[in-house]
């Protein structure tokens, strides 16, 4: 049973060619159970060949051994959070090309920290992580990327931002304006792609349910009563969440699946855009 609270994934038909098999794409920050993961998973029963990433060599090959029955996933580690990170990165992936016989036609920006913090302790440190990790990341890759994919007029470059980009949340303001960040970064890259087949745009997810947030809401359900995630899910949603449509966690395979049109041909029409997938969260036309 799912427990982002009533929703049941949808067991995708072949009907319908999204036309990426054997398409080279790259997720970062992709270890885990969170929103990563679930995009690198979908590109792989699409017939992508994915490029997983992570700092930690442990949970990437976790990460790769989980994902390898869905199809070809290659783990590349390394800390895109870093200029010299980010270089080696660059370099471990154009050996993948090689090795593959073709080049990264997505690229998609996932890798990011989050952290709940009033906003008088922030300090300027911290400040400066979520800019490098959240931002920087996607600055320095796309400066590699997205002159290749403008020279063979084919490519897709995709930011994972949040709607706290839209509606900034005072306890997490570091990472909203990071987040706003990105959709700015997103649109203003796209308009270099005028006249052209490359896109450019940005997902904002609303809340998520991933292992992290498993936890919280246990934890929420034992401080307010609640006997089940479920209701505690519920109790959560109507107390802080009131503007949520639906009312519950999202999937990350419901981001993903976001995730993963835009990247295909099908979305040739979808440029510089930024796509809600937050369950109509954020209140405006």
């Amino acid at each position: 049973r799912n427990i982002a609270h009533n929703y049941q994934p949808t067991n995708r038909t072949s009907t319908m060619d999204f036309q990426l098999k054997d398409k080279l794409v790259v997720v970062t920050g992709s270890t885990g159970d969170g929103i990563g993961v679930a995009i690198a998973k979908e590109f792989a029963k699409l017939g992508a060949t994915v490029v997983v990433n992570g700092r930690k060599q442990e949970s990437l090959d976790a990460t790769v051994e989980q994902l390898q029955e869905f199809g070809t996933v290659i783990g590349v580690a390394g800390d895109v959070g870093s200029l010299d990170g980010v270089n080696k990165f660059i370099k471990d992936i154009e050996a993948v090309e090689e090795s593959v016989g073709t080049p990264v036609e997505c690229l998609i920006n996932n890798v990011g920290i989050f952290h709940s913090q009033d906003f008088v302790d922030i300090p300027d440190d911290k400040w400066m992580d979520y800019y490098q990790i959240n931002t920087m990341s996607g600055v320095r890759l796309s400066r590699h990327f997205l002159p290749k994919m403008l020279e063979r007029d084919s490519g897709r470059i995709i930011f994972i931002s949040s709607e706290c980009g839209l509606r900034p949340l005072p306890n997490m303001l570091a990472y909203g304006v990071s987040k706003t960040s990105q959709i700015a970064l997103a649109r203003g890259l796209s308009e270099m792609t005028k006249g052209t087949k490359v896109t450019v745009n940005s997902v904002l997810p609303g809340p998520t349910m991933t292992g992290g947030i498993i936890s919280y809401m246990k934890d929420f359900g034992e401080q307010n009563g609640f006997n089940s995630l479920d209701k505690a899910v519920s109790g959560y949603f109507a107390e802080h969440e009131t503007t949520s449509l639906l009312q519950r966690f999202l999937d990350p395979s419901e981001i993903a699946n976001v995730v993963v049109f835009l990247s295909s041909p099908l979305a040739s029409g979808i440029n510089g855009a930024a796509q809600h997938v937050d369950g109509g969260i954020v209140r405006h036309i």
